[in-house]
């Protein structure tokens, strides 16, 4: 029996690594744990001679990773996208450790591409980055040095996985693709702004916390088109001028 965490269904995805030994390392973490599938963000090339010479072993997955230009080119094969940060802040509010990440995507992980990101060397992932992944994960280390070198944090995640991949599986779950989210996203945040909800100059800030918010309940295809379906229906009625109807089903009367 498939154990909880299937291995396939997982993609290491580093953004913008500036060490070509940081690329080895994280290739020869994953094969120690069993995952093959390494993708790279506008960052070193995993070709490089100084990362296989950390490899050491692993030069298979360095030769298989893909480099894409940003982030957001991952997100249209991808189900569920993970972001790994060691800061706090009102727009980082990690919330799983590595063993409570198992416990989340142990199920999902049977029907759904998942990926998990890790920020560059010095910076991290950015706000932005971090918005379009659906909830965030935290390595406890010590408060007075809590940053972790690259191949030691993918180390450490890969580990609980790898862990959990022996263990009885869940029934499984099929989520709404990461592409479709964005589209949603993408038309609320378009929607608010002409009800006037968000600001127009400064919607990101409330948006980030919708995505934290819509991102835990980790929606299938189809609660996904039914919220497409309320934006587009607040679309037409703005268009057509008239005011949402009343809780007993008769038109709000305009001012004046």
């Amino acid at each position: 029996m498939r154990g909880t965490i299937n291995p396939d269904s997982i993609s290491i995805i580093l953004v913008r690594p500036k060490f070509h030994e940081n690329i080895g390392s994280v290739a020869r973490a994953m094969k120690n744990m069993g995952l093959t599938r390494l993708i790279v963000i506008n960052g070193s090339s995993p070709l490089h001679p100084n990362a296989y010479k950390l490899a050491s072993g692993a030069e298979d997955i360095l030769e298989r990773a893909e480099e894409l230009p940003t982030l957001r080119e991952a997100v249209s094969e991808l189900m569920c996208l993970v972001g790994m940060t060691s800061r706090g802040g009102k727009d980082r509010h990690p919330d799983l450790t590595p063993k409570g990440l198992v416990k989340k995507i142990a199920s999902l992980s049977q029907e759904n591409s998942i990926g998990l990101v890790f920020g560059s060397e010095k910076e991290g992932l950015t706000n932005e980055e971090l918005s379009l992944c659906h909830f965030y994960v935290r390595i406890p280390s010590a408060e007075s040095f809590p940053s972790l070198n690259l191949a030691q944090a993918v180390l450490v995640v890969c580990y609980e996985l790898f862990q959990a991949s022996r263990e009885i599986p869940k029934a499984p779950v099929r989520l709404a693709p990461a592409e479709q989210l964005e589209r949603m996203f993408e038309h609320m945040e378009k929607t608010l702004i002409q009800i006037g909800f968000l600001d127009s100059a400064h919607p990101q800030r409330i948006m980030r916390a919708l995505r934290r918010l819509f991102g835990r309940t980790q929606m299938d295809e189809r609660e996904v088109q039914i919220l497409q379906g309320i934006w587009s229906h607040m679309d037409h009625r703005l268009r057509i001028g008239e005011k949402p109807l009343s809780k007993g089903g008769k038109k709000c009367l305009r001012n004046g």
